[in-house]
């Protein structure tokens, strides 16, 4: 019987044995990443093995890459990101068009027009059959001429109306330029908090790591003095295996977070990113009723709705004008031209063919369809004309109805979101005071290795609510401000939100 209870002992022994030298392996190769190192001092108390959660920076301590400030990131974003670059670009073609456009409308076209017909520079080869003045001339026949183009003086503002909807479409394209470059702020600010919310969610795992690391060693010492049984140092084992797992994968997501700000900031990303700053939490100090006056005005669906309701409210009086036999009022200043050929040169001048005179002129030109496309006296047109000014007029209003029913709802998550940071904070510290009370009672052997597992779950899940809730909330104060059309709210800047 002896025996027999001698060979059980000694082939757990060898089992437990063979099971540390996996978890030495396995720790050898985490030690190696100086942000994990997982030693700890087993005669230390443990007092010093409580969580480090207010060391600053969240205790990372990236010893390489580029360190990151919000205003470093929001000025290197508008200057180095491809899209704002190609926008600045169009920026400056809208100009030039809203410049042509006006000179286009308000001013005659005068142009400086030279011709000349083909002359004979050399001549490789002659025909045996030529003839006198066969080929081309010796000297070429041509003009020069200042044209000054016929000018419309009144056209009972047909033109206008054209001219109106091309000028307010253009303007509208600045106002994208804009909101694309306020879209990119908030994109490069929402980013960079993200970034900083991951890298703080990857400290927890790695103290959560150091820690159930901490706790298997000590269970595996009271496995050894015959006072804890082999199946809790199972559980601290899988509980260690699993922090390692966690660890892993918030690295990943690291990874993908800094790639995703290198391509926002138009970087080439050649190392990790760090920053000394934190997401600070601020209340917002906005009404509902600011918000939605803001959005009724300056929204980005407001502005579009609009113009497409002006464009097609002008557009429908323009048909109908155009449907009427009005005379359109014009003058011809006429063209200056010099002619020339081999005999010599001459000066002409004419506003129309055969007459010199500047005269005020009217003129219609109106076609009716009777029968065919367009219906009688063209009237189909002019009810499509109509039924597009109606599509518009109606999505016009509905915009303005979902903007309000969105700026509420926003407003509403963005309180809510409010009252949930300071719960999720309070949360947390509740939560740090247990698990250093908790590891306490453990190490003294007053508490159950459920209670230390709870204690440590509880912890890594406060600090990251808290952390994804005080993200979220700056997500939905972002999307707010973006549908009032505002780059910061009023009284607040986004750029303080950023603290060391």
């Amino acid at each position: 019987m002896k025996k027999a209870l001698f060979i059980f002992l000694l082939l757990g022994s060898l089992n437990l044995l063979a099971q540390d030298e996996d978890l030495n392996a396995l720790e050898t190769s985490i030690q190696e990443d100086v942000t994990t190192s997982t030693t700890v001092d087993e005669g230390s108390t443990g007092s010093r093995n409580r969580w480090a959660s207010k060391r600053s920076n969240y205790d990372v301590k990236d010893r390489e890459g580029r360190v990151l400030d919000l205003r470093s990131v929001l000025e290197e974003g508008f200057r180095r990101n491809p899209f704002q670059q190609i926008r600045n670009q169009q920026k400056e073609q809208i100009e030039l068009l809203k410049t042509d456009l006006y000179q286009k409308f308000w001013l005659p076209t005068v142009s400086l027009e030279l011709q000349s017909s083909n002359h004979k520079i050399d001549r490789f080869r002659e025909s045996s059959q030529s003839t006198p003045g066969m080929g081309a001339q010796q000297a070429p026949t041509g003009s020069l001429g200042l044209v000054i183009d016929e000018y419309t003086l009144f056209n009972w503002g047909r033109d206008y109306l054209q001219y109106q909807n091309d000028k307010q479409t253009l303007n509208r394209s600045n106002q994208q330029l804009l909101e694309a470059r306020r879209r990119l702020k908030f994109s490069l600010i929402s980013q960079y908090f993200n970034m900083i919310r991951v890298k703080a969610i990857k400290s927890i795992y790695q103290e959560q790591l150091r820690q159930t690391s901490f706790i298997h060693r000590l269970a595996r010492e009271k496995l050894q003095l015959r006072k804890i049984r082999a199946q809790e140092y199972y559980q601290t084992r899988s509980e260690y295996l699993r922090a390692q797992t966690e660890y892993q994968q918030v690295l990943y997501d690291v990874g993908i977070q800094e790639e995703e700000l290198a391509n926002l900031l138009g970087d080439e990303y050649r190392g990790a990113y760090r920053s000394v700053e934190q997401l600070k939490y601020v209340s917002i100090n906005t009404s509902m009723d600011e918000a939605m006056k803001f959005s009724q005005e300056q929204s980005v669906e407001y502005r579009n709705a609009k113009l497409a309701y002006d464009n097609a409210s002008r557009t429908y009086e323009k048909t109908l004008k155009d449907n009427l036999p009005l005379p359109k009022f014009s003058f011809n200043l006429g063209t200056y031209r010099t002619g020339f050929d081999p005999e010599g040169s001459s000066w002409n001048y004419q506003t129309s063919p055969g007459n010199r005179n500047i005269e005020l002129v009217a003129a219609i030109d109106m076609k009716w369809t009777l029968l065919g496309e367009g219906g009688f006296f063209n009237s189909r047109d002019n009810q499509q004309s109509f039924l597009n000014k109606r599509i518009a007029e109606i999505n016009f209003f509905n915009t303005r109805r979902a903007l309000e029913v969105k700026i509420k709802t926003i407003y509403r998550t963005v309180r809510y979101l409010e009252q949930k940071v300071e719960i999720a904070q309070d949360q947390h510290k509740n939560a740090q005071k247990n698990y250093d009370s908790v590891l306490d009672n453990y190490i003294g052997g007053r508490a159950t290795y459920s209670d230390i597992k709870l204690a440590i779950d509880n912890l890594v899940n406060s600090f990251t609510n808290s952390e994804n809730v005080k993200y979220n909330h700056l997500q939905k104060k972002l999307e707010l401000a973006d549908f009032m059309g505002l780059e910061d709210f009023p009284g607040e800047n986004f750029e303080s939100l950023a603290q060391r």
